[in-house]
């Protein structure tokens, strides 16, 4: 990739204001500093969260991870629920 390419892709991902993370393939904890460190992406791109944050909002996170899991699931089995009605 050519500089002003890899500057343009730059300055796009620092305008936008969210970052999607498809799949997280590492996980660190420093414990002098209180960081869980969460690795994603090719490029060895780290999330870090304070583990006091996360802890006092871990049961608001879990809720709805479950909700939203939940949905999925359904969604899934009237899928196949479906395809095996039409076989």
């Amino acid at each position: 990739m050519k500089d002003k390419d890899r500057i343009k892709q730059l300055e796009k991902q620092l305008a936008q204001k969210y970052t999607y993370i498809d799949e997280i393939n590492e996980v660190q904890y420093t414990n002098l500093e209180g960081q869980l460190h969460l690795g994603y992406g090719e490029d060895d791109d780290y999330l870090i969260i304070n583990v006091d944050t996360l802890y006092r909002n871990l049961s608001s996170i879990i809720s709805m991870v479950t909700k939203e899991n939940t949905k999925q699931q359904e969604m899934y089995a009237k899928g196949i629920k479906k395809t095996l009605e039409e076989l």
